[in-house]
């Protein structure tokens, strides 16, 4: 995902980034729509300007994605002045690109995330709570280091719930992104629901009555 406020410099980014065989699942300009696109898509890497639009900078919003999403992070900015730098230095980020870059400044960071991914034995884990956590990559349940056997509907429905992150998720987003907008009754939803929470004991599920679910944050 690109993070910029400035459309030029976002094309060029993007179209470097394609060109290297990479998929960029979103461009946006602020914070509020990077946490959309983080809720509803997978994302891995996530380059961001430091001064993008809106109330949060780009430092600041992806520490919120790598602690909800455990993505890798590129800054981009046209400063390095020590006040920056040191704002910069609190996340961990794979590195700091000064405007303008060159093309293969960024392809070489590219390379050096995947080259650690490769590295990595084990996919990293979203904790949910002291005994469930979640493999966004592989959309792998669970509880304590066992896999979890889930059912496709049961797979789609705690996925939306984990990119919510704590978000409510509605009824009738469920019922499009499980059943593509069928109609569907309130009983099978329910059983659904009931069928998972048979499943998963101490899952942190939370009803939202007449709204919809949403995770409950017990770490």
């Amino acid at each position: 995902m690109i993070i910029e406020d400035d459309s030029i410099v976002a094309m060029h980014i993007r179209e470097t980034v394609q060109g290297h065989n990479h998929q960029v699942v979103g461009v946006v300009k602020s914070a509020e729509s990077a946490f959309r696109v983080a809720r509803e898509k997978a994302v891995d890497i996530v380059i961001s300007d430091i001064n993008i639009e809106g109330e949060m900078d780009g430092i600041s919003c992806c520490k919120v994605l790598q602690e909800s999403y455990h993505v890798s992070v590129i800054l981009v900015s046209a400063y390095n002045d020590m006040a920056t730098l040191q704002n910069a230095s609190s996340l961990d980020f794979t590195g700091y690109l000064i405007k303008p870059f060159r093309e293969d400044e960024l392809l070489t960071l590219l390379d050096l995330i995947a080259l650690r991914e490769k590295r990595k034995e084990h996919p990293r884990r979203k904790k949910l709570n002291k005994v469930f956590s979640y493999c966004p990559k592989h959309q792998t349940l669970y509880k304590e280091d066992q896999v979890v056997e889930l059912s496709q509907k049961e797979k789609t429905f705690l996925e939306a719930l984990i990119r919510a992150n704590g978000a409510i998720v509605s009824y009738q987003y469920f019922i499009d992104m499980i059943w593509d907008g069928e109609e569907v009754s309130d009983v099978a939803r329910r059983q659904l629901v009931f069928r998972l929470k048979q499943k998963l004991p101490g899952f942190p599920l939370k009803l939202v009555r007449g709204v919809g679910y949403k995770l409950e944050k017990s770490l």
